[in-house]
């Protein structure tokens, strides 16, 4: 419903602040070059590997004007990702309907530059029309109708990653900007932190997030099986979540046998334990990562642990995981790789992850170095 209330409100909102930012251009035309700039801020109202993803366009604008103050914008859903951020970069948070706050600071912000890096909402849209900024840059999504409120629309292109998209924003004012998505791995884990061993694990991550999440899920008798393969090999799996998935995790544990010193079980529950930045601590020493596509498989893939992405409904074409020791995982059959922002679900939508089996995510295991 609030997807439809964008759509429905948002849209003839945007006309309407297009229109007036036509007139105010008209009457007040941009003035000096993009490479000026001395204060960019950035949107990113999506999910936690949205902003995990624009970090290429972030670290390719900190190249490209040097002496410049970056800010984000971020939501409260992606908030608790901003301590991987490296310092230099500014950060303030907002709910997602908060739009008068958004509106009210980057009007005192007075930003050069306001880059949008929303895909389909037009709340974001509507907060860089009404900004005052210099510039204002933001995607022009096929069917989406938010671009009129942009000085300068970038096509958003479903045949490529959403990194590539990212840099596009950038590469509209600067054409040679170059840029790769990255996190700031601490040193140590916090005192906050519960301790775990530094060697043989092997994260788990089952709960995917967004609309229709459980058709994005891997069922829990394949999990269990990887698990306890795994112990058997001598690793120790390790399943993450936020908080709202903790008492889920612990209950897969006891049903399937696998919690640490219960019956020979080796696998542990961080589910709501770990903030970001510990995570991306553990994560950096872990001999693997196995995820759903969510924010936890970028930041395994960008913390550089051997990680395999479980794609569903998501196409890792627009959403794999980036890095070096990176592979993403389809269904045998089946019809998978379809979504592109992430709602496009057809009416006879399937669980189909069923049909991706443990020996494939073995192998893929086995393709790292692992002796599974």
């Amino acid at each position: 419903m609030q997807r439809r209330l964008d759509s429905w409100v948002g849209i003839p909102l945007v006309a309407v602040a297009g229109c007036a930012n036509a007139v105010r251009r008209f009457v007040a035309p941009v003035r000096g070059a993009p490479e000026q700039a001395r204060r960019i801020g950035v949107i990113c109202l999506g999910a936690v590997g949205d902003l995990l993803l624009a970090t290429s366009l972030l670290n390719g604008l900190r190249r490209t004007l040097p002496e410049a103050s970056i800010e984000i914008i971020t939501s409260r859903a992606n908030a608790a990702a901003r301590g991987l951020l490296p310092p230099e970069y500014m950060a303030v948070s907002f709910g997602v309907k908060d739009v008068p706050g958004m509106i009210r600071h980057t009007r005192s912000a007075k930003y050069d530059i306001l880059f949008d890096t929303g895909q389909w909402p037009r709340i974001s849209a509507l907060v860089a029309a009404a900004s005052g900024a210099g510039r204002t840059v933001g995607f022009a999504t096929p069917g989406q109708y938010r671009h009129y409120a942009y000085d300068v629309a970038v096509p958003h292109r479903n045949d490529r990653h959403e990194t590539d998209n990212f840099l596009a924003l950038g590469r509209a004012l600067f054409p040679e900007l170059t840029g790769k998505p990255s996190v700031v791995i601490p040193k140590a884990p916090s005192s906050a932190s519960p301790v775990l061993p530094e060697t043989a694990l092997v994260f788990c991550h089952m709960w995917p997030s967004g609309v229709r999440s459980h058709l994005k899920e891997w069922p829990r008798d394949h999990w269990a099986g990887l698990a306890q393969t795994l112990s058997a090999a001598g690793y120790a799996p390790v399943f993450t979540g936020g908080p709202q998935d903790a008492a889920a995790t612990e209950r897969f544990l006891e049903e399937y046998g696998l919690a640490c010193g219960k019956g020979g079980g080796r696998a542990f529950s961080v589910a709501g334990r770990l903030s970001f930045p510990d995570l991306a601590f553990y994560l950096g020493k872990a001999a693997a990562a196995v995820s759903v596509n969510t924010g936890t498989m970028h930041l395994a893939a960008l913390c550089g642990a051997p990680t395999i992405g479980l794609h569903g409904p998501t196409n890792p074409l627009r959403w794999g995981p980036v890095g070096e020791k990176t592979v993403s995982l389809l269904p045998e059959t089946g019809r998978s790789a379809y979504l592109n922002l992430g709602f496009e679900y057809p009416p006879d939508d399937d669980a189909v992850l069923r049909h991706l089996p443990v020996a494939t995510v073995l192998d893929a295991l086995r393709s790292f170095g692992l002796r599974v």
